[in-house]
């Protein structure tokens, strides 16, 4: 069993979830797909795009 089984696993037994092999086998591909694009957020450039700030009172505009 891997660490991101067990950590699944005890994840899912704290919240009364009870899952099978084959929803953990799924659940962990998505979890290493949405990392590996996470990761990319890490080597942005902020000096050549920086972040613009949020008025949550109102919906974006469209650009």
């Amino acid at each position: 069993m891997s660490n991101f089984e067990d950590w699944a696993r005890a994840t899912y037994l704290q919240a009364g979830i009870e899952v099978n092999n084959d929803e953990l086998a799924l659940v962990e591909m998505i979890y290493v797909s949405a990392l590996s694009q996470l990761e990319m957020l890490d080597r942005i450039d902020l000096e050549e795009f920086p972040a613009r700030g949020v008025d949550l009172r109102h919906a974006p505009k469209a650009t």
